[in-house]
């Protein structure tokens, strides 16, 4: 019995050496994917109840052959970060470098992810960087954290200018922001301070150094020392938003809270973006016209929330995508509610 079985493999391996079946898609180990009918016939063989000539149940633990049902046709890719494509995890992540300002509307304040032109100076305002760590090459570093008061408000001019200048930054440097991650909005927060300092030739980053890494693009840990300057603002590009523009009813509101914080209570007509669905892979996403499809882009938006990381964020979409976009704390809307509650009753 056992002969008739060997001859019997013997001569199908034959046939189908010489004449491929109907339904395969290349001859025996013409291919070599496993996924060719000829290999999924094997497959199907090797998985079933008939046993593997020459190899008894003794030979392993178990009364089964242990590599009987795990076996898979084809080369078996060995990867510790492999995923159920076969694709390494690390070829998944990886970022294209290269512009996508064909996906906005006003690109002006983007920075492609790719290397720096001679002469741009890398900020790296990442306020968990920490000595020794990568960062762009190049860069020089201060935290967002630096840029405001704990409120959210902007430090006065004089303190900003100084931060600035003692890195070796002038109003003058092209300068292009990164931080951890472009979620975290440290970025676009500090864009959008120096744009308050009339600072004319400031990018963010299209994404963060995570992005920056992914796309296999030059680091080093080395911190980067420049000559201090005197830093010269300019007149100013951006203006927060003030109350009474926010209770005259003249713009449209967005308000960039936590869903939670917006259910119970808002100001009047305003609308809810969360900074979260702006973003896709870390970056800014390409559908924006989709999200802002209700606004009117001829009247001015003004973005409101007690963080001004998330509300950096909206703001940043909006400009891209053409709008004249305005910040506003809440802080200052509850305080100025407050007060004028309190007028009432005196």
């Amino acid at each position: 019995m056992m002969s008739r079985l060997i001859c019997l493999l013997a001569f199908l391996v034959a046939s189908s050496a010489i004449v491929p079946t109907a339904g395969a898609a290349c001859s025996v180990g013409g291919c070599g994917s496993g996924e060719d009918s000829w290999l999924t016939s094997a497959q199907s063989f090797i998985s079933s109840d008939v046993p593997l000539v020459g190899v008894s149940a003794s030979d392993t633990p178990g009364s089964d052959f242990a590599y009987s049902r795990s076996f898979r046709a084809g080369p078996q890719v060995k990867s510790n970060n492999s995923t159920p494509s076969g694709i390494p995890a690390l070829a998944e992540a990886y970022v294209t470098p290269g512009s996508r300002e064909e996906l906005f509307i006003s690109p002006r304040m983007l920075k492609s992810l790719g290397s720096l032109s001679e002469g741009e100076v890398a900020l790296d305002v990442s306020s968990r960087r920490s000595p020794g760590q990568s960062r762009i090459r190049g860069a020089v570093s201060i935290p967002a954290s630096s840029f405001f008061q704990d409120n959210g408000s902007l430090r006065n001019i004089s303190e900003l200018a100084g931060l600035l200048g003692r890195v070796g930054v002038s109003n003058s440097d092209s300068v292009m922001v990164y931080g951890e991650s472009f979620a975290s909005g440290e970025a676009t927060a500090v864009l959008y301070a120096l744009r308050c300092l009339g600072h004319e030739n400031a990018k963010a980053l299209d994404g963060g150094l995570d992005n920056w890494m992914a796309a296999s693009l030059p680091l080093e840990s080395r911190e980067t020392v420049r000559r201090p300057t005197a830093y010269i603002p300019g007149s100013p590009l951006e203006a927060p938003a003030n109350y009474d523009l926010v209770r005259s009813g003249a713009v449209q509101l967005i308000d960039a809270r936590r869903i939670q914080d917006f259910g119970k209570e808002k100001i009047s007509n305003a609308s809810w973006i969360s900074p979260e669905s702006l973003l896709a892979e870390g970056r800014l996403k390409a559908n924006l016209n989709d999200t802002f499809a209700r606004l009117n882009a001829s009247q001015t938006v003004v973005v409101y929330s007690d963080d001004i990381f998330g509300a950096s964020i909206v703001w940043f979409a909006l400009e891209l995508m053409g709008y004249d976009a305005r910040v506003y704390r809440w802080q200052d809307w509850q305080e100025r509610q407050e007060n004028e509650g309190l007028s009432r009753f005196n």
